[in-house]
């Protein structure tokens, strides 16, 4: 029962977002044409009566959270563990260990979570972590303050905002432009994701055009969205069959 009203919900919510994508693009149509807008589009898009939008718009739920740490606080978020950088990495290692990681231990672990990541590297988040973040003892590598460290947790990375980099926060945002575009069956131009996101509280990763750009490159190379025919719009692309 519960899985049927879910599923309910995220029906209902897409279809109000689908229905509001609608009235956007017939209020460009009638601006293009120079006809007046009828006062039931005004409506519909929350215009008041000097044609400004009101600030009431459509809300995204965020997407179904996977399953939490019971260290971790409401306004942390995720990232797939594989997505983190080697520098996060090894202090979430490092704090799941306690806070000391014997130097071999600690290429074993991080290799097994990002096994093109080489031992030059590792080596290299050592002496550059070193002193900050974490010593570098006869026992091996211990954490200075775990609490600045995340929580891996059944394949994702947990943690404050301020624990994540510019890349990790960038996979975040990637992860909510596929949510925005799952509720929207006919597509989005770039700039209407843009606006979207922004009115997500949940995304905490910074949000502008050249950004997205870059996003929309990298999930079209990962096979995840395509361009809607020969619209400017993107799509979810189809999952790929299992042969």
């Amino acid at each position: 029962m519960t899985s049927d009203i879910f599923n309910a919900e995220r029906e209902a919510q897409r279809s109000l977002m689908e229905f509001y994508e609608r009235a956007e693009e017939c209020r460009l149509l009638f601006e293009r044409a120079n006809i007046p807008l009828p006062e039931a589009l005004k409506r519909v898009l929350g215009m008041n009566g000097s044609g400004a939008k009101q600030t009431s718009q459509p809300i995204i739920p965020p997407p179904d959270r996977p399953s939490m740490p019971p260290d971790a606080t409401s306004d942390w978020i995720w990232i797939r563990a594989k997505e983190a950088t080697p520098n996060t990495l090894v202090l979430a290692l490092l704090r799941a260990a306690g806070g000391v990681l014997r130097s071999k231990d600690v290429t074993t672990k991080m290799q097994a979570i990002l096994p093109d990541v080489s031992r030059g590297t590792i080596s290299n988040v050592g002496t550059r972590l070193k002193g900050t973040a974490i010593e570098l003892t006869d026992d091996g590598w211990r954490l200075i303050d775990m609490t600045k460290a995340g929580i891996l947790h059944k394949g994702y990375l947990w943690g404050h905002p301020d624990s994540f980099g510019k890349t990790e926060l960038a996979a975040q945002r990637r992860d909510a432009i596929l949510h925005v575009l799952g509720m929207f069956d006919s597509g989005l131009q770039i700039v209407q994701i843009v606006e979207n996101l922004r009115r997500c509280a949940w995304v905490v990763a910074p949000i502008n055009k050249d950004l997205l750009k870059d996003d929309i490159a990298i999930l079209l190379a990962q096979g995840k969205i395509r361009r809607r025919g020969n619209t400017k719009k993107w799509e979810l692309a189809p999952p790929v069959e299992e042969g």
